[in-house]
């Protein structure tokens, strides 16, 4: 079938927006009509060269919700009509990983990155050429393995849980996973975009009695205090951890750097109190490296990763579209601007604006 892609072909250059082949669901496959998809900065990434994409021409994307519309042989947990949530991590439901309920790290797709299971694509350029993906929903229609969607229910609109899958997962479940951050604890989040707006949100989930909003745009500043931020420090101004260890008389018991880069990791590191954790949620670069020092490790002190907020997608999904609806979890708010695919470097630029929480592109 034919159908619209957003298509990076190189770092430091514009997406192409481009009518595509896409090929049908093979076994153990669905095909998906995108409804909503959100511009990520783990996808930024590529474009501005933090990391380096393992395959061009890549279509890109891995945000979003959306309908099934056809399923390959031998899928029986979907059906045409059904409303799902994309995660971005697979679930086979077989390896190690999986097996130990650590869902998050799921190493079943043994293919290089940019292939489907079996080591082929979907999609192909009119001119019949490659072109690379992994869950491709800057695009109209998408086909993925089963094991990276979630059934979700249909009364809501799908478009409002697009950003479950990664923003709201990564963020909020890094939080209530992965740090396990407990009721009265205080807070320091390095990085306002979406994710840390998540990371905020889900340390008011946890109860977390002060928690501190750290970035260098001042217009952030607004979307985190709507978020749960009780305090916020403008790193480009002040001293962030001399800030954190003001604001909570000597240090955070839990901070979370939604960056990605050595120096605010070390930052985050440093802000803790004897018995803290500094987690690290922000994608790294390729090759990046941070030291510390071994004193504070004396102390109880913990730095430790994150990976897509440590989920289990068929669990945490569920719950966090009951918060939603409970009115806990802010979804409206995180989508605070909408755009078509054709306008998707514009959507790059109101998130490296700092001006919206998150924009959603309706292909």
């Amino acid at each position: 079938m034919r159908t619209r892609s957003a298509i990076f072909y190189a770092a430091q250059q514009p997406i192409s927006v481009e009518d595509v082949e896409l090929q049908g669901p093979q076994s153990g496959e669905v095909l998906v009509r995108v409804a909503a998809t959100g511009a990520c900065h783990s996808d930024y990434h590529a474009i501005d060269g933090h990391i380096e994409a393992a395959t061009v021409p890549l279509v890109m994307g891995h945000e979003a919700s959306g309908v099934v519309e056809e399923v390959g042989q031998g899928v029986s947990a979907f059906a045409p009509g059904d409303n799902v949530v994309f995660a971005i991590r697979p679930m086979c439901g077989k390896c190690k990983y999986c097996s130990t309920n650590r869902w998050n790290l799921c190493n079943g797709n043994k293919a290089p990155r940019g292939f489907m299971p079996d080591g082929t694509t979907r999609f192909k350029t009119l001119d019949g050429d490659t072109l690379h993906h992994g869950l491709a929903t800057f695009s109209q229609h998408t086909v993925v393995p089963e094991w990276n969607l979630v059934k979700v229910a249909d009364d809501a609109p799908i478009e409002k849980f697009a950003s479950i899958g990664c923003a709201v997962v990564t963020g909020v479940g890094a939080v209530v996973n992965t740090a396990q951050v407990k009721q009265g604890s205080t807070v320091a989040v390095w990085g306002c975009g979406g994710v840390g707006l998540n990371v905020i949100q889900g340390a008011v989930i946890a109860g977390a009695a002060k928690i501190i909003a750290i970035d260098v745009a001042e217009s952030k500043f607004p979307f985190a205090r709507n978020f749960g931020a009780t305090d916020t420090v403008d790193a480009s101004k002040h001293d962030p951890v001399e800030a954190v260890m003001e604001l909570t008389d000597g240090g955070a018991d839990y901070t979370f750097e939604v960056i990605g880069k050595p120096p605010t990791i070390r930052q985050a590191f440093d802000a803790t109190c004897a018995g803290g954790t500094a987690c690290m949620v922000g994608v790294p670069p390729s090759g990046g490296e941070v030291s510390v020092p071994l004193g504070p490790l004396f102390l109880d002190r913990r730095l430790i990763g994150s990976s897509a907020g440590t989920g289990s997608p068929r669990v945490d999904f569920p719950w966090f579209i009951e918060l939603y609806r409970q009115g806990r979890l802010k979804l409206d708010e995180l989508q605070s601007r909408y755009r078509p695919l054709d306008e998707i470097n514009e959507a790059f630029e109101d998130m490296l604006s700092g001006e919206v929480a998150r924009t959603i592109v309706r292909p």
